[in-house]
């Protein structure tokens, strides 16, 4: 059984700003991990692991040979990877491009072109293979090809790395997924919404969770307290936010707050709860109006009630 490979990545740092810290990924053989984040840390992350010995970088943007026929370039790639010309027909089949075989890749579709250029990684040998938004742009029927060819990937043991600025689309093949932000990396657990349970197969036994659940595209993903910047309320409907971005909950405000107080999150207005450890600066706009800025690089402001602000205080120590 193949061992786990540990990898130390590198801070990004730009003038003099850490755009993400040093972390650790423990990748594990035949696995499909995605990190969630920005194009820029996408852009950075696969420079960075361009350099290492035991990688292949697959660049969505990178280039074909489009006066070849899908045919000529799948036997060239072959040549030029060692392999036997003879598996030119099986991954014509594989790639979905037995039609198109005669075909100069320069009439190929935008989703065509996508799929033929995942060859490269198809045929390269590095047991750890990096994929930047394989997903984006494409139909769905390269979708489930290239899930396909996915699969057939982590049947050798090679570990798949996917970066996406879509989140939805690394739900759809990924083992484990990731968000990387200015914090570091932090793992999502994701699992497929479940059919409604009668009450006759509920467990009557108390159990305490710490994640609070928020839904997206029939997705349940939850999140750990601290990585939650505030929570509001618009009308009734709730919306949790994290790194920039909402995600809808059924909780209430007033069960979200019951949970939450003890991680340090604060009611600071009727319809806002704030975590409390985000929070940079509290901002006097009159004697009867005041926010919190939060430490985040949306540059948040959340309002804070007038009958509020004694109670945060105490709890500060101001």
């Amino acid at each position: 059984m193949e061992q786990n490979i540990d990898i130390q990545v590198e801070p990004y740092i730009e003038a003099g700003n850490v755009i993400y810290p040093s972390f650790q990924l423990s990748l594990q053989p035949g696995t499909i991990i995605g990190i969630y984040t920005d194009i820029s840390k996408i852009h950075t992350l696969m420079q960075w692991f361009m350099n290492r010995h035991d990688t292949y970088t697959h660049f969505r943007e990178s280039a074909l040979y489009e006066r070849l026929t899908a045919r000529e370039y799948i036997q060239f790639l072959l040549k030029l990877f060692n392999c036997p010309t003879n598996e030119t027909e099986n991954l014509l089949k594989l790639f979905s491009l037995t039609e198109q075989k005669n075909t100069r890749i320069s009439r190929f579709s935008h989703s065509e072109k996508q799929r033929l250029k995942l060859l490269n990684t198809y045929l390269h040998q590095a047991p750890i293979q990096i994929l930047e938004e394989p997903f984006q742009n494409i139909d769905e029927f390269s979708k489930q090809n290239i899930q396909q060819l996915l699969n057939s990937q982590i049947k050798q043991q090679k570990t798949i790395i996917l970066l996406s600025t879509n989140l939805e689309d690394l739900m759809i093949m990924s083992t484990a997924i990731h968000r990387l932000d200015g914090a570091g990396l932090h793992a999502l657990d994701v699992k497929e919404d479940e059919i409604e349970q009668s009450p006759q197969q509920i467990e009557s036994a108390p159990i305490r969770i710490d994640k609070i659940p928020t839904k997206k595209n029939d997705k349940i993903i939850l999140f750990n307290p601290p990585e939650i910047d505030y929570i509001e309320s618009v009308e009734g409907d709730v919306s949790i936010y994290v790194a920039g971005e909402a995600y809808p909950c059924t909780l209430s405000l007033n069960e979200l707050e019951q949970k939450l107080t003890p991680f340090g999150f604060f009611r600071s207005h009727r319809s806002y709860i704030v975590n409390l450890q985000k929070v940079r600066e509290i901002i006097t706009w009159t004697r009867n109006s005041y926010s919190l800025a939060l430490n985040s690089t949306e540059k948040v402001v959340v309002p804070l009630s007038k009958n509020k602000l004694a109670d945060l205080k105490e709890i500060l120590g101001i």
